[in-house]
């Protein structure tokens, strides 16, 4: 019965060696990937909230009103602080 264990033991070790082995050949020999990265592609074309300063895409940025001309704002709070700053 010993032996048998032994003969398991042994056989996951190896197993385990060859499948280090050949993530290390993987990583040697594959190409490089692009690096990952946390941001998504945006399609529209990117303004920037006179209020907060974020950017934001045009098209699910909010109209608002300063003096004659209208600005692109990201959120209702920003919207407001305009008018109000506007006055």
């Amino acid at each position: 019965m010993w032996r048998v264990a032994v003969f398991l033991a042994l056989l996951f070790f190896i197993l385990m060696m060859l499948r280090a082995l050949r993530q290390l050949l993987e990583s040697f020999f594959s190409p490089p990937s692009r690096p990952r990265t946390a941001r998504r592609e945006v399609a529209g074309e990117m303004v920037r909230d006179p209020v907060c300063g974020t950017w934001i895409d045009r098209r699910l940025a909010l109209p608002a009103g300063r003096g004659n001309d209208s600005v692109s704002v990201c959120s209702e709070e920003c919207r407001h602080a305009l008018e109000v700053a506007a006055r």
